[in-house]
């Protein structure tokens, strides 16, 4: 079962303002992977992987500004802050480079890293991806912005579920379908509004053959904003990229498939670094 959501009983936080809180599993000696999580949500939303993924991973789960018990949003809010703030975390904690995980805007940011900062990113895994949209489908993300900013998040949430997750596991696995809306319920609405714009106005395809790094890309069959047709642009923009459309899932496959996408994971960090 999932931690309360706005609780920082396991969080850590940095020394560094604003305050950034992440959790920390596996051994500090292990290899260090980053993990990002996707707006509104916190690095609550990770305990299910984590608990399938290899033992000797060094799991640093990260809350954005204004999400889980970081500090909120102030001022600009831009891609860069997000990027600056991760390698203000790694600092932080002595890491030189590492895995780096991202989960939908999390894996906006994922490829953000790479590209800025290759020599401290060992590999991305970018996990239901946004990138080239169309002009439909940038027209939905801006007017899902504007329900974002307009709808309190526990409303917002509750009308999500069915995007995130499918019927059959909403049916199976109530607990994790409710921990991840209480998750997105409790994030400070201003803080949310604000990430999301970076989600809805951002589109890195155009730079994604800037990304030097290994990088699995992996998306559910039926995910309705991070499309499959997305991932295979990031696939063939990306040299030596591996693909993965994960069938029969939605956009919350790291809850989903946990233990399925926590063998591709293990399999893939293994690979870049024995």
């Amino acid at each position: 079962m999932q931690q309360t959501p706005h609780s920082p009983a396991d969080r850590a936080f940095t020394t560094s303002n604003p305050r950034l809180a992440y959790t920390l599993r596996g051994p500090a000696t292990g290899t260090p992977v980053v993990l990002l999580h996707g707006v509104g949500s916190s690095a609550s939303t990770w305990l299910e992987l984590q608990s399938h993924l290899d033992g000797d991973l060094f799991l640093i789960a990260i809350d954005y500004r204004g999400h889980g018990a970081s500090d909120p949003v102030t001022g600009t809010c831009d891609l860069s802050m997000f990027v600056d703030d991760h390698v203000r975390l790694l600092d932080e904690l002595g890491i030189r480079s590492a895995h780096v995980i991202g989960f939908s805007v999390g894996a906006i940011f994922a490829q953000a890293i790479a590209v800025a900062h290759p020599d401290r990113t060992r590999s991305v895994v970018l996990l239901s991806s946004i990138a080239g949209r169309s002009a439909e489908e940038r027209d939905r993300a801006l007017a899902r912005l504007e329900v974002i900013r307009r709808t309190p998040p526990a409303e917002s949430a509750a009308g999500s579920i069915r995007r995130w997750f499918t019927a059959d596991f909403i049916d199976r696995r109530p607990d994790l379908v409710e921990a991840e809306r209480s998750i997105v319920a409790a994030v400070d609405h201003p803080s949310y509004a604000a990430t999301y714009e970076v989600l809805a106005t951002t589109d890195l395809i155009d730079q994604a053959h800037h990304v030097r790094v290994p990088t699995l890309i992996v998306t559910g069959e039926h995910d309705e904003g991070s499309t499959p047709a997305m991932s295979r642009q990031l696939h063939e923009h990306i040299a030596g990229a591996t693909l993965v459309i994960v069938p029969g899932v939605k956009h919350y496959l790291h809850i989903e498939r946990a233990a399925e996408l926590a063998d591709l994971v293990t399999d893939f960090v293994r690979r870049v670094d024995p």
